[in-house]
This record gives structure tokens, sequence and C-alpha cells, in this order.
């Protein structure tokens, strides 16, 4: 052993023996055992809870995953169960049929086996109430509390209701409220500048069609007043079967007929 070597050996044994000493010392044991290479181990308790806590976090996550899997499996079982009864009982062409039907109801027009056979009263109330209750009626010239619908406007709603095939000549039609005068000399029907109350709500209660022909049972409504506590619900006052022929957004009544023991506002269903 070199002399560098043996000097440095001499020193850490020197050490060594007074950190043993010491050691005798304060804790009144022998420490002649305690060598230069012996490895004190030392014995630390393991961390517990760590992986109880991460497994607790990938349940919760796991469960929330799941119920918000169920919630959406729920609500498209709704929402396809919804877009299926629509289909079944063919929500969407009633509630375009009953808008496309209100202001010929509103009139209450008579029983026809052809459009063609309508009289011209008739036509001219239900083209005028068209106007009136689903059209811009801004763009009509107003004149001390009348509106001036020009006829041409009346005839083409006409035509758009019943077809291109009736005929019927301009004359003054209605009572009071739906009063609507012709004047010639405006080609023109005045009105009252005030909203129309219609004769009739309705109710689409049976719908049928073969091809583009449709078969439509109507429950009319007369109007009713609401009074808190006492208002009952509304009962039909009669029930009209209207045959239509629609293609795409086209629609014509051809026919209208009361069902057999109905009476309505005017008792007979005929014209008024």
């Amino acid at each position: 052993m070199a002399k560098k070597d043996r000097i440095k050996k001499k020193h850490d044994d020197g050490i060594l023996h007074g950190l043993a000493g010491s050691l005798e010392e304060a804790f009144g044991e022998d420490t002649s055992e305690i060598q230069q290479d012996d490895i004190i181990v030392v014995d630390v308790p393991e961390k517990k809870g760590n992986g109880k806590g991460k497994k607790t976090l990938f349940f919760i996550a796991g469960l929330t995953v799941i119920i918000f899997a169920i919630l959406g499996i729920i609500s498209t079982v709704l929402t396809l169960s919804g877009a299926i009864s629509d289909i079944a009982n063919q929500t969407p062409l009633k509630n375009e049929l009953t808008l496309y039907l209100y202001p010929i109801v509103a009139t209450d027009p008579p029983s026809f086996e052809k459009a063609e056979n309508l009289t011209s009263p008739s036509i001219i109330k239900a083209a005028i109430s068209r106007i009136r209750l689903t059209g811009d009626m801004s763009k009509y010239q107003s004149e001390d509390g009348l509106i001036y619908i020009p006829e041409f406007d009346v005839e083409t709603n006409a035509k758009s209701i019943f077809g291109g095939s009736i005929q019927f000549e301009h004359r003054t039609v209605g009572h009071i409220d739906d009063l609507a005068t012709y004047i010639p000399d405006k080609k023109a029907y005045a009105v009252a500048d005030m909203q129309l109350i219609p004769n009739y709500s309705l109710k689409i209660t049976e719908l049928s069609n073969i091809g583009e022909t449709y078969t439509v049972t109507v429950d009319y409504y007369p109007p009713a007043v609401e009074i808190p506590g006492l208002n009952k619900e509304p009962e039909s006052a009669k029930t009209m079967i209207y045959t239509i022929v629609k293609s795409g957004d086209k629609k014509t009544i051809t026919s209208l007929k009361m069902v057999e023991g109905d009476g309505g506002l005017y008792g007979d269903g005929q014209e008024h």
C-alpha cells in the first residue's frame, strides 16, 4: 500500500474510532461492532391511501360517464318517440291544414259537392277572410277607418282556395263586422279597419288521403267568452268534412259536407 494511502486509512480509522466513542458515551452502548462498511437500513413506512384515492377517483369518473350515457340514451329515445308519434298522428300536416282552413272555417261556408256550385257571396267572403286573417293588411290603402282591398287580390285568393275554374260576380257581402262593401269605381272592397271576429275556430279530428286527395274531418267551435272559474271544456258546435287536393304547397278545396245530425251557428248549414 502506498504511503499516501496508509496515511489516509489511519486518518479515517481515527475518525471512525472517535465517532464510535462519542456514540458510546451518548447512548451507553457498545459500538465496537460498528464497522466502516456496515450499512444502516431505515425502514420507512410505506404511504398508504394514494392507490385507494386514485381508485375512488377513477370510479367516480367512470360512474359519471355512465350516467351521462344513460341520460343521452333516454333523451334520444324520448326524441325519437316524439318524432314517431308526430308521424303517426300526422301533426305537421294537421298544423299546415289548420292554418289553411282557418280563414275559410271562420266564414262558415255552406256544404257543396263542387266548388263551381258555390255562390258569389260564399266565395268572396272566404277570400276576404283569408286576406284579413292571414294576409298583410298594411299594404292596402286606408282612409276614415276603412281599408280598401283590390278586387284582383280577392280573385287571386278565391281561386287559390277553390281552384281556377270557379266564377263569381263582385258584390257587397257580409253583415256589420264582416261587411265588405264593393266599390266599382275603385275596383276594391272597403272593410272596417278592425280585427275580424271569426264565426268559428277549428280542430282537425281525422285525416286520411288517397294520393293527393285528402279527407279532413273538422270540428267547429264558436267564439267563447272566458269567465274565470266558470269555463268548461269547449264543445264542438258541428262537424264538417272537407275534401282537399294537395299538390306540394298548393291546396284546393273541392267539396264540403256536414256530418249528418250537426246544425251550426245558423242551424241548417246553408249560406247566410
